[in-house]
């Protein structure tokens, strides 16, 4: 809230007026400031609702996206209008209101709350606030760093501006502002853009080379440092902005991008699709644990092994069962996949698994916590079976079966081992 700053000048000029009147002379009493004077400034934070969710005691205006901005004005004085931004845990954000989209003279003051609960409340309790930080008296939190995720609000208000505008820009900071499962898969858009690619080497003649690209050649040129960053030029530009550009081109290339790779790595016959590793949750470890608990009450004892994996793919289209089913047999079981001769048998559905008798028998708790643990709640699970036998023992078998589960809609799979021992 700027005030007046009295000039030097016409200090020293009134003091040389009051001297000139000499001693008889009786001058009138003037209130002069004190050099460099500065009225207090005044901040304007919305009333406190009774509802105890501070968005009740604003004009929500609708989301404000990480990396973007949104545009308004106040219609009267004084008023608060609010924005909805998500954040991931760990995010570090500024909040401004730019001088460039806002009006001149303008004084803001700016909020922001929440997490929102799970009752959808924002509450009270300022989690940041600004008065003048920005340009002349507009508002700006240079740096908030927000260590629990969610939906949060941010609140610009003002007590003198009615008829006036504003820009709020929200920006990322350390590159952890978006749901990491944004980079679980590639993103479509950049898909398409190396397919595209691809598909023009392998059926034009290169003049240099004579001849077409072969599938590999085409891969190695479509896929490099070069193509990542014209792939996040293309997608994050300010016309074209997607949500996962908010974390900056270093996480899309050191994250989004190999997942890319590898996954048309397979596409195009270069090889097994690479499967990255996925730790086991404490759910599923108790699950298996109780699962070999059932495994030694009977006669023929077994075993029951698990892993789990997440799975390169494009954007929401789901995977298919068939590359990840053969990269899943070579992760899980190496060179064993060959050595014992593991066969493919048919397909299961994931109902056929449960009611199978080795599976559905010992491992229920597994079974069931599988979906709820890796999958989306809604997807529906694929189940690829491997079976070989081999002798142990004189006249003893071990009877050997890998179930792969995939989760198509959220690119994780299971690799389910049971391995039934003869006694």
């Amino acid at each position: 809230m700027q005030g007046k700053l009295t000039q030097s000048l016409g200090w020293v000029f009134s003091a040389m007026l009051l001297a000139a009147c000499g001693p008889t002379e009786t001058a009138e009493a003037v209130d002069v400031p004190e050099l460099a004077e500065r009225e207090q400034g005044v901040l304007y934070p919305p009333p406190l609702p009774p509802s105890g969710n501070i968005v009740h005691s604003t004009a929500f205006m609708g989301p404000l996206n990480m990396g973007g901005s949104v545009q308004t004005q106040f219609t009267t004085q004084p008023q608060y209008l609010s924005f909805a931004f998500t954040a991931a845990a760990g995010a570090q954000v500024k909040l401004e209101v730019t001088h460039l989209g806002s009006s001149m003279y303008l004084d803001t003051g700016l909020f922001v709350y929440g997490p929102k609960n799970a009752s959808g409340s924002y509450g009270t309790t300022v989690v940041a606030q600004d008065d003048d930080a920005g340009y002349g008296q507009l508002s700006k939190i240079a740096s908030l760093a927000l260590p629990q995720g969610g939906e949060y609000l941010a609140v610009v208000s003002t007590g003198t501006g009615v008829g006036k505008r504003f820009r709020l820009q929200l920006d990322c900071l350390n590159g952890n502002c978006v749901d990491p499962a944004l980079f679980a898969t590639c993103d479509l858009d950049v898909a398409t853009r190396i397919e595209v690619c691809v598909q023009a080497l392998v059926e034009e003649v290169d003049p240099v080379l004579g001849r077409p690209y072969t599938a590999a050649e085409a891969y190695a040129a479509c896929t490099d440092a070069t193509d990542a960053y014209h792939a996040y030029m293309e997608n994050c530009s300010p016309v074209a902005q997607k949500p996962w550009c908010a974390n900056g081109l270093s996480s899309f290339t050191q994250q989004m991008w190999p997942v890319c790779q590898d996954f048309y790595f397979a596409y195009y016959g270069l090889g097994r699709l690479p499967l990255g590793d996925l730790p086991l949750s404490g759910t599923l470890h108790a699950a298996l644990a109780a699962g070999n608990g059932h495994c030694k009450e009977g006669e023929n004892w077994c075993d029951g092994l698990l892993a789990t994996y997440t799975v390169p793919g494009v954007g929401s289209m789901p995977q298919t069962l068939f590359r990840v089913a053969d990269a899943v047999l070579y992760e899980a079981l190496g060179e064993a996949a060959d050595h014992f001769r593991f066969e493919r048998m048919p397909d299961l559905t994931y109902a056929q698994l449960s009611e199978y008798a080795y599976a559905g028998r010992w491992f229920p708790e597994l079974l069931q916590a599988l979906p709820a643990d890796l999958g989306n709640g809604t997807e529906t699970p694929l189940v690829a079976h491997y079976h070989a036998s081999y002798p142990v023992a004189p006249g003893a078998k071990d009877y050997h079966h890998l179930y792969v589960v995939l989760f198509p809609q959220s690119h994780k799979v299971a690799a389910f081992q049971i391995i039934q021992h003869e006694i």
